[in-house]
């Protein structure tokens, strides 16, 4: 760009500044951002910074594509909200800290109270007793029974999870051999008719 004028403190800094363009209303498929490197360039005898536009090419990694694909997918999708499963475990963790802070608050009167820095309050003890009263007791036979089916039934799901993508593995294998077999058995057949 012929328009652009460094200062030239900025020039006393910088000794070769970049000049970096972001055109907003671009309608292309390839990035509208242009890099422009300073040229110093006698015009008139006169010394004058130009700036020439620089190619540039992306290279990204695995890992910085899957992270754009799932942001690109959860803008198409929602309009910047978040995925269904974020979602799910955000209002979870909430609840969970929550829950903690409260108990926490519930415990640390229980603890004042009984140590005599503040009054009894009998009225909060018995909420908290009833409080009590309704959480699942850890030790009973019928809890443990539960929490086992529940955790065996969680580590039954992981276990199906992970015999489908062996399965799906597989496939793409067999697939794979196959197409390669069939090859070399054409190759060797036409092979066998020129001999």
């Amino acid at each position: 760009p012929k328009n652009v004028n460094f200062p030239p403190q900025v020039c006393e800094i910088i000794e070769s500044p970049l000049f970096l363009k972001l055109n907003p209303m671009t309608k292309h498929t390839d990035l509208p951002v242009s890099v422009f490197e300073s040229v110093i360039d006698i015009i008139n005898g006169e010394a004058t910074m130009l700036f020439a536009e620089l190619p540039y090419t992306l290279a990204t990694e695995e890992a910085e594509r899957i992270g754009v694909d799932h942001v690109a997918r959860m803008t198409a999708t929602g309009g910047g909200e978040n995925s269904t499963v974020a979602e799910h475990l955000i209002a979870q963790h909430s609840a969970i800290k929550m829950l903690h802070s409260r108990v926490r608050l519930i415990l640390e009167y229980v603890r004042a109270a009984e140590a005599g820095e503040v009054p009894f309050n009998h009225e909060i003890l018995r909420e908290a007793c009833a409080l009590c009263h309704c959480l699942p007791v850890l030790s009973t036979d019928k809890f443990k029974t539960d929490f086992y089916d529940q955790c065996n039934d969680v580590g039954l799901m992981a276990y199906l999870g992970t015999i489908t993508k062996t399965c799906n593995t597989m496939n793409q294998f067999v697939n794979k051999f196959n197409v390669l077999y069939d090859r070399q058995g054409i190759g060797r057949r036409m092979r066998g008719l020129f001999f």
